[in-house]
């Protein structure tokens, strides 16, 4: 298995130490990048593409949230906050972070951590090669009898309001009308249904085609929302504005889609 390739961003140079520190003593983690500021760590996590970050939360000029959202439309590495305040957990893992580590470090503890990486990273490399698996399978069949049905065609399938994800060895179908929203993760779409987070490997413009008979809008670059499922909708400067879901989920619309959620305005 191949290294993880680590950023750790924290503006304080002891803490990027001491983790550094830690993390040499693992010998699958390779420390690629050390930022002091969350605009360096944007640049870098877009150069380098890291499999994993070590995020600070308070820092001057943006939050580790803020470097979250800015580089979730590209290559999305999978993040674990180290900070010195426990009161952000709850906003951490709503932007899906692995792990959530308080100050100092506690060693032990940390390695539970890097446990928790070296899952979701096998998780993922299953799925990609699930999805290789699947493509070859497709390539093969020619026949008008075939049992695999393309992503396109659901004019006569009975799935055609279903979603199909696949985990693992098993295929998970969810309902349109079940999904309240959906954000990327780099190359992987995470939907939100049920109370349940579903993760799949597509690009946005695939799901948003194989949606195309819900009704879902675009809100953002990495974002796609069930506008039935939206309870109000607040108004933001610059022409953007935050829609409220159950749950108190709370997303922001662009201005660049605030065309898709006019029909809300006539309601």
């Amino acid at each position: 298995m191949q290294p993880i390739r680590a950023i750790v961003v924290d503006d304080e140079p002891l803490a990027v130490r001491l983790l550094v520190e830690i993390l040499g003593r693992y010998s699958n983690i390779e420390v690629i990048a050390e930022c002091s500021s969350s605009i360096d760590a944007i640049k870098q996590i877009q150069r380098l593409a890291p499999d994993l970050v070590f995020l600070d939360i308070q820092m001057p000029t943006n939050s580790g949230f803020d470097v979250v959202r800015e580089i979730q439309a590209d290559v999305m590495p999978l993040v674990v906050f180290v900070t010195a305040y426990d009161e952000y957990a709850l906003q951490a893992f709503d932007v899906f972070a692995v792990d959530y580590l308080l100050k100092p470090v506690d060693p032990d503890r940390l390695k539970v951590t890097i446990e928790q990486v070296q899952e979701r990273i096998a998780a993922r490399q299953m799925s990609e090669k699930s999805a290789v698996l699947e493509v070859a399978a497709r390539s093969q069949s020619t026949t008008p009898n075939s049992n695999v049905t393309a992503v396109n065609d659901t004019s006569t399938s009975p799935l055609q309001d279903k979603l199909a994800i696949r985990d693992g060895l098993n295929t998970d179908l969810v309902p349109f009308v079940d999904i309240d929203w959906i954000d990327a993760a780099g190359d992987y779409m995470c939907v939100h249904a049920t109370g349940k987070t579903y993760v799949m490997r597509c690009t946005m413009k695939e799901l948003q085609q194989r949606l195309s008979t819900g009704p879902f809008a675009r809100i953002h670059r990495s974002t796609l929302v069930n506008l039935t499922k939206v309870q109000s909708m607040e108004a933001l400067p610059r022409g953007e504005s935050v829609l409220l879901l159950p749950n108190d989920v709370r997303l922001k619309v662009s201005r660049n889609f605030r065309q898709e959620v006019q029909v809300l305005h006539a309601q």
